[in-house]
């Protein structure tokens, strides 16, 4: 074919609508349309400086710059196998599984039958096992109801061999069932408009500031009134549910950073323990789930027993109840940063009130 036509066959795929990352219906027109191509595009000069310019910084190990580049590439020539395929290789280098699956999907809808097509689908296969699983849509139940945040099921290593005994041994855990949790911690504000009174000591404090000075009693009746009120089952989340939210498919050490005072209040940067209080909730980094303050803030009840070891825990997610005192996860305001790591439990008794406990709510999904 000659110039003219190579280039009427570029420009009728150049001309495709713009699509989102994840809408798959618009890149299943991309897909239609190469395919249907004969000859294939050629690619645009400004896409191919692209390309080259990527693979060099590959080269040289600067992945972030060059998944940039792809990316720029991609947007002239969404079209282009090699790129999704190349694209994907860097994502999973990087560890950002998710995107790399989606890359290599769009490689295989575009070249089913190429050489390395094979190679695609086991990539997809590693990745699928440690992609980080994403976060749903969040909701109210109520106008003074907490914003909940859908989580998909899926598996984590739950615990730490390097931590205090109790958070031994790490072990596999899998959550067998989508759930919500509070993007917060229910805070004074949401508590009023459930039980018509503020328990906290910190009662200067901001409406937005988690409820506190509540035990896991308390916690029970204000359940209780909730679910009357919605029609909706609200519920402590389980201590495994707790910590898988927590670590949002990652391995780090707090709710989602190595950096404790990015995602969390306590007394490494909250002052006084006495004067200073909690904050309002939302006030330091989210973490992949996009909640806030699960370490830090305020302690959390959960709905489990406290065990001093995890031989014996249960492997699908749910509450372990055998016990006697009821466990607290992410740690404080006033307590060290090491409580508010993602493994760090601690456990009073079911009727005991602090000013720096309080709670987070799940609900089981359909």
């Amino acid at each position: 074919m000659n110039i003219i036509g190579s280039l009427a066959v570029a420009l009728f795929l150049f001309s495709l609508p713009a699509f989102a990352d994840n809408a798959d219906d618009s890149f299943q027109e991309v897909v239609t349309r190469y395919r249907a191509a004969n000859p294939k595009p050629v690619m645009p000069e400004v896409a191919r400086k692209f390309k080259v310019q990527a693979e060099f910084l590959v080269q040289e190990k600067r992945l972030d710059q060059a998944i940039e580049l792809y990316r720029k590439a991609l947007d002239i020539v969404p079209w282009w196998p090699e790129g999704h395929y190349n694209l994907a290789l860097v994502l999973g280098e990087t560890r950002k599984y998710r995107d790399a699956m989606r890359e290599m999907k769009r490689y295989l809808l575009l070249a089913p039958d190429a050489a390395e097509a094979r190679t695609g689908q086991d990539k997809i296969y590693q990745w699928e096992i440690v992609a980080e699983p994403e976060a749903g849509r969040t909701f109210r139940d109520c106008a003074g109801c907490p914003e909940m945040v859908e989580i998909q099921q899926g598996s984590f290593a739950m615990g730490s061999n390097n931590g205090e005994p109790d958070e031994k041994p790490l072990h596999n855990v899998t959550i067998a069932k989508p759930f919500a949790i509070g993007k917060t911690e229910v805070t004074q504000q949401q508590w009023h408009a459930v039980m018509g009174d503020n328990p906290s000591y910190f009662t200067d404090c901001a409406d937005t500031c988690p409820v506190e000075q509540v035990s896991w009693d308390d916690v029970q009746i204000f359940i209780k009134k909730l679910n009357a009120k919605t029609g909706k089952q609200y519920r402590l989340p389980s201590e495994a549910e707790w910590e898988y939210a927590c670590r949002a498919g990652n391995q780090q050490e707090y709710c989602g950073n190595d950096n404790a005072d990015s995602v969390a209040w306590t007394n490494n940067n909250s002052g006084n323990f006495f004067s200073k209080g909690p904050h309002p909730a939302a006030t330091r980094q989210a973490n992949a789930f996009g909640l806030y303050d699960m370490s830090g803030n305020v302690w959390e009840w959960v709905e489990d027993t406290y065990h001093d070891s995890y031989e014996g825990a249960p492997e699908d997610g749910s509450a372990w109840l055998n016990g006697r005192m009821r466990v607290l996860r992410g740690g404080s305001w006033g307590y060290d940063t090491k409580f508010g790591r993602a493994a760090a439990r601690s456990k009073f008794a079911a009727n005991y009130r602090y000013f720096s406990y309080g709670f987070r709510l799940a609900q089981t999904l359909p």
